[in-house]
């Protein structure tokens, strides 16, 4: 990232500039205000460290020209106490962050820190949205359709905050590729996504997998068990079919949301642990509330953000781009050299609901795909896969073999003459 630091204190300066250079930045110093003017034309920065006190000038109006010059850029003033009203002032200008003389270097690697992982978040957005003007995608989430685009503007938004998300939507139709979106965008993308699916695993077991057990605690616990929390930590849990979970547990599930530690199956000791939760159901969870299948007060806690994803009959004009998609995916394993399919195929595809949503199209495709001889899928290869296509097909030519004769009317005998 490159930096450029005004500060007229040469020592400062040049422990300043050896510091982001230490954590990966590129920076130029300058003393002056002047100076700051002519580096600023000369080449705009990712990050103006600027002193509000300069010998030859204002260090406001250096951030002020800078904002001016390139708003996306980020700026960090630098303080004395007794100028604390400044910084006040620089952060309503645009300033990201303030540093208090004396400088600590962990004061500055932290707000630094802050500024590149905001920056890299941004780019990547940036990146994100050009592809998916370009292919219709988001991440590993595809659709041009105006349901997917308020899906995505929605994603967007809630990837940048520590919000609890709930999403709901029928089964494939991309819970989980939602919340692993979710987490790519997030502060959080360095660090593990873990996903846990609630109705996969029995009930007596889920205690366990979720909190981890101390060696000991029931029978066959021959070891200590880290549980899905713990190797969550720091990065995001991903909780599907959350309304699967025992009563019992969602009220311990609540407890560790609030209190932010746990403890191990078995366990005294109080375990901190960092993790944003992501959670996901195939029900409406309102329904599912009033039904006792989820307990009103976790579900208040983990609907802080609700997020429903449509079905694939919702939007139906996303089913090409799937498709293709799909297909692109699958050669690029399998390298058969299968590229397109038949405009005719696609219009089948269309046609159908899709009870199993996406997940169940990419099954389809894949099918269609180990079928084709040559590098387009055709239309006849598409309607043997598709349930109830061939036979409807056929029963129109059925219903004309069975229709009965037609019956002459005989004809009225002619008068003789």
């Amino acid at each position: 990232m490159r930096t450029l630091i005004v500060e007229d204190d040469a020592s400062l300066r040049k422990s300043l500039e050896t510091a982001i250079r230490d954590l990966g930045g590129e920076p130029r110093g300058v003393g002056t205000a002047r100076q700051a003017s002519d580096a600023l034309r000369e080449s705009a920065p990712h990050l103006l460290i600027v002193d509000i006190s300069l010998p030859d000038g204002d260090g406001l109006e250096i951030l002020r020209e800078a904002r001016q010059a390139a708003p996306d850029m980020d700026a960090i003033v630098i303080t004395g106490s007794s100028a604390i009203d400044h910084a006040i002032e620089a952060l309503r200008a645009g300033a990201a962050d303030y540093l208090l003389k004396p400088l600590r270097p962990p004061q500055l690697e932290a707000v630094y820190q802050r500024v590149a992982e905001r920056r890299r978040l941004e780019l990547e957005l940036d990146e994100l949205r050009t592809e998916l003007q370009e292919t219709g995608r988001l991440g590993e989430m595809v659709g041009r359709s105006e349901a997917m685009q308020t899906v995505f503007e929605s994603l967007r938004k809630v990837a940048r905050t520590a919000a609890p998300v709930l999403i709901s939507g029928a089964s494939g139709s991309g819970k989980e590729v939602a919340a692993r979106t979710i987490h790519r965008l997030s502060r959080r993308a360095g660090k593990p996504f873990v996903a846990f699916n609630c109705g996969a695993v029995s009930p007596t077991l889920i205690e366990s997998e979720l909190f981890g057990h101390e060696r000991g605690s029931f029978t066959g616990a021959d070891k200590r068990r880290v549980g899905y929390f713990e190797e969550a930590n720091e990065g995001t849990l991903f909780l599907d079919e959350i309304t699967e979970m025992s009563a019992e547990l969602q009220v311990r599930l609540l407890r560790v949301l609030e209190e932010k530690s746990l403890r191990r199956v078995g366990g005294a000791q109080e375990i901190r642990v960092d993790v944003r939760l992501l959670s996901a159901t195939n029900r409406d969870p309102e329904v599912a509330m009033r039904e006792g299948k989820l307990r009103e007060d976790l579900y208040y806690r983990l609907n802080v953000f609700p997020l429903r994803l449509p079905a694939l009959k919702e939007r139906r004009e996303d089913i090409p781009i799937l498709a293709e998609h799909f297909l692109r995916e699958i050669d690029q394993q399998e390298k058969s050299g299968v590229k397109h399919f038949e405009p005719a195929a696609i219009q089948l595809l269309q046609a159908r609901d899709w009870p199993g949503n996406v997940r169940e199209l990419r099954n389809m495709v894949h099918r269609a795909y180990i079928l084709t001889e040559g590098d387009t899928v055709r239309e006849d290869v598409v309607r043997g896969l598709l349930p109830g296509a061939a036979d409807a097909e056929r029963e129109p030519k059925k219903a004309a073999k069975k229709a009965p004769p037609a019956v002459r009317k005989p004809s009225k005998p002619q008068a003789r003459r």
